[in-house]
């Protein structure tokens, strides 16, 4: 029911020898105009202080991508900052763009704190073009509950009453410590982007200390949008299957967290059709055939009803821990599958991997049968 079948390199270093430039976080939208605006992040190491978001262009479906160029103009911002968005196709043409940066303060500090597993402080924010991803506006900070410890790697989501929303969590920082509770919340907006809060919990385990990173939504054709996450518990150290939760009125309300079966880490949801949908895990750990899989999932039952699993990519060197950083991120060798579906019925699928110290983004034509 689902094989890659071709793929394309969105952005490698063209001279290694002569300088580096490394290339992750990639994801597509499809513009009115009829190209394919791929954004990645492009800096000198995985968490160098000039890690900025890039985009680059495609004309033909995906097989071949333009010169990568810098998005935003931050020669007004105080400080350097190290940013990553994602982006989304509005109905009206326009190009929405949300995601977060790190502040810099100190160029001498790495994004993580290998020792207490914190972060440094960030910002939330969203950003419009105007010409199918050309030009930007300003990065307009969206204020959140965790304050400057947020995780808002998701691309948002268009929902069919015109709600934006994308699922977000909690960092700790620095030192380690959590500055609200540790959960996922659901960031909307239901007047097109001048308000937006994060009121609803998308995903929390009762009370425990588990994570809810790297969540990703999708709603399917009766209207559920469903979330699911990367989660570890972060007292014990027990690294837990992918869960997700469900909504049934527009992102107000969720289920409570449910098991997917899939033992992974980064992982995304696609809806493909009717009741189905496509699930992408990044599985690094503790498995003896590490890769990106895709489940075909059915949800006519309102359950996670796996139709079929299959290995989509593969790393060609064995996954190994870097022990400089900090430990639930130690194995980010390859990540952050997502996909999207075209208006011809095409489905693309990205992410990034490190092969021989060098980061790539790519992109994959899925074959996907129903």
């Amino acid at each position: 029911m689902i094989k890659a079948i071709n793929s394309s390199v969105i952005y490698e270093n063209p001279l290694p020898q002569l300088r580096s430039r490394q290339s992750v976080f990639p994801y597509i939208c499809e513009c009115k105009n009829g190209s394919l605006a791929a954004i990645h992040v492009i800096g000198e190491a995985f968490e160098s202080v000039d890690a900025a978001s890039h985009i680059s262009f495609s004309w033909d479906g995906g097989k071949t991508w333009s010169r990568p160029k810098p998005m935003f103009d931050k020669s007004g911002i105080s400080c350097p900052v190290s940013d990553s968005c994602k982006v989304t196709a509005l109905e009206d043409g326009r190009l929405i763009a949300l995601g977060y940066a790190y502040i810099r303060k100190n160029p001498e500090l790495p994004v993580g704190n290998p020792e207490t597993g914190g972060l440094l402080d960030d910002f939330v924010f969203y950003s419009i073009s105007e010409d199918n991803g050309n030009t930007w506006g300003p990065m307009i900070t969206i204020p959140c509950t965790w304050g400057p410890h947020v995780e808002a790697s998701a691309p948002l989501l268009l929902l069919r009453d015109g709600t934006l929303i994308t699922p977000i969590t909690g960092f700790p920082d620095w030192e380690g410590n959590m500055t609200g509770p540790m959960c996922g919340r659901a960031l909307c907006s239901r007047d097109g982007g001048k308000t937006w809060n994060d009121d609803a919990v998308c995903m929390e385990f009762g009370g425990r200390m588990v994570t809810c990173y790297e969540q990703r939504m999708c709603q399917l054709e009766s209207g559920a949008v469903l979330c699911i996450g990367w989660n570890e518990d972060v007292v014990t150290g027990q690294r837990l299957e992918n869960h997700y939760t469900v909504s049934y009125d527009g992102g107000r309300t969720w289920s409570a967290p449910q098991t997917t079966g899939i033992l992974g880490q980064a992982s995304s949801v696609c809806a493909v059709g009717g009741e189905f949908f496509l699930a992408l895990h990044a599985v690094r750990r503790d498995t003896e055939c590490p890769g990106i899989y895709g489940c075909v999932v059915d949800f006519s039952k309102k359950r996670w009803d796996i139709v079929e699993k299959q290995l989509l990519w593969k790393p060609e060197t064995p996954v190994r821990k870097d022990s400089k950083m900090a430990e639930i991120f130690s194995y980010l060798k390859f990540g952050q599958p997502g996909a999207v579906r075209l208006n011809n019925g095409k489905i693309l699928m990205t992410h990034w991997y490190a092969q021989e110290g060098q980061y790539k983004t790519v992109c994959t034509e899925l074959d996907l049968q129903i």
